[in-house]
């Protein structure tokens, strides 16, 4: 073989990039897939919301907008004799909807949020003629 003819041997450069597309692939084969949730809305009374839970295994939240409860379900796959779906929780959520927070590890306070879009004008007018009053049952240090 002529040794004009012999390829050229890679650079460092495509060392190095070839080295970062593995880690990238590696990477992305070690970090778990990203929880993806789907809706569906059936007419205006139920609100359904799936996602995995484990392998194989997946949750279905189910809301009655009109009783304001939520339903769990847990769905298993897998062979056709070991499918099924077990109701996992029921609560009526119509009182955790008033709480102004609960274990609300936010950065700011409801309040404090409210202030700042006033002072920056960013309240629509109707929110902004309501003044400062906090959601139904929030207190001063709540949140």
């Amino acid at each position: 073989m002529n040794p004009a003819r012999l390829p050229a041997r890679p650079s460092a450069a495509t060392w190095i990039l070839a080295a970062v597309a593995l880690l990238l692939v590696l990477d992305r084969w070690r970090a778990p897939l990203p929880v993806a949730a789907q809706t569906a809305d059936s007419g205006h009374r139920y609100v359904a919301v799936t996602g995995p839970y484990q392998e194989g295994v997946s949750l279905l939240y189910v809301l009655d907008q009109v009783t304001q409860h939520l339903a769990v379900y847990e769905a298993r796959g897998g062979a056709p004799n070991s499918h099924e779906v077990n109701l996992v929780a029921v609560r009526n959520i119509s009182l955790d909807t008033l709480l102004p927070a609960y274990n609300d590890e936010s950065d700011y306070t409801w309040q404090e949020l409210r202030e700042e879009f006033e002072r920056r004008g960013l309240l629509p007018p109707e929110e902004a003629e309501a003044g400062a009053s906090a959601p139904a049952g929030e207190k001063e240090g709540d949140g």
